[in-house]
This record gives C-alpha cells, sequence and structure tokens, in this order.
C-alpha cells in the first residue's frame, strides 16, 4: 500500500521493538558465545554471539510493525481497513490509552500495541456491522499526526 501524502509528509510509522528487546537481545547472544567459547573454543563462541546478534536484528526488523495510511484504506501490520469500514478517529494521551486498555476499553477492540512505543495511541471506528471488532486501537508515537493524516485521508479519498 504506497502511503498517503497529508500535508505534505508520509504517513508510515513502524512500530520497532523497544531497547530493552534489543538490549536482552545482544546480551544473550554475548552470553551464549561465552557459553560455546568456553566450552569449545573461542572462535565457535564468536561464531555464536555473531549469529545470535544477526538473530536479534532478523527478529527485530520482522517484529515492526508497520502502520501507513493508503489510497485503499488503513493498514495496521497485516489488517486492512477500507475507508468505507472506518468510522470516526480519536487521538488519545497517554492517560487516555491506559484507559482504552483497562476496564473503560471496548473489550471487542482489535489492537495492534508495542511495549515502549510511545505516549499515546489512535483508535478508529469500524463501521462494517459484519465486523467483529467495533474499534481499532493502535499504538503510535504521535496520535495527533496519526489521526489527522487517517480523518484527511478517509475524507479526501473515501466515496
Amino acid at each position: 500500500m504506497a502511503p498517503v501524502q497529508a500535508g505534505g509528509e508520509q504517513v508510515v510509522e513502524r512500530l520497532w521493538p523497544g531497547p530493552w528487546f534489543w538490549a536482552l537481545g545482544v546480551a544473550g547472544a554475548g552470553a551464549l558465545g561465552v557459553a560455546y567459547g568456553v566450552a569449545l573454543t573461542p572462535l565457535a563462541g564468536w561464531l555464536v554471539a555473531a549469529l545470535g546478534t544477526l538473530l536479534t536484528g532478523v527478529l527485530g526488523v520482522r517484529l515492526a510493525a508497520r502502520i501507513a495510511v493508503g489510497p485503499e484504506g488503513l493498514s495496521a501490520g497485516r489488517a486492512r481497513l477500507p475507508w468505507d469500514c472506518a468510522g470516526r478517529v480519536v487521538a488519545l494521551d497517554r492517560e487516555g490509552a491506559r484507559m482504552a486498555l483497562g476496564p473503560q476499553g471496548d473489550p471487542s477492540a482489535w489492537m495492534l500495541l508495542r511495549p515502549g512505543v510511545g505516549p499515546g495511541a489512535v483508535v478508529v471506528e469500524v463501521i462494517d456491522p459484519q465486523d467483529p471488532h467495533r474499534t481499532w486501537l493502535l499504538a503510535t508515537r504521535d496520535p495527533q499526526r496519526l489521526s489527522r493524516a487517517i480523518a484527511a485521508a478517509r475524507g479526501r479519498l473515501a466515496p
């Protein structure tokens, strides 16, 4: 899905894993490298550490969900929401996102969340009666920007 230009900026966001993922992955690879280096040879240890670090990088890229506003609709990870099924959009600050995840939240919401992504989230209403989810809850680093882009694209591109 090609991103839509909203106010001159591309509206695509990657939700990369947080710093703890990278730190634990590299530390785990290093620990395995030391263990193999002591048990076998230093060369084996270096190879295991390098492969573990490479695996951490590959997993990090694969786990990075993508949110994009495109001509056909909203794309979040593997899910797609066509513009004719998208309703109201609400940007949530940190407290609003916390409430949306708690007892006040929609239990039928489809969620794309990543720990440590940002201060807020965006809620998109789903108006398709056949869809089991009434809303989408998307973590984002800039909820205002994403909600404006969705509203602008929906208004410009929807029939």
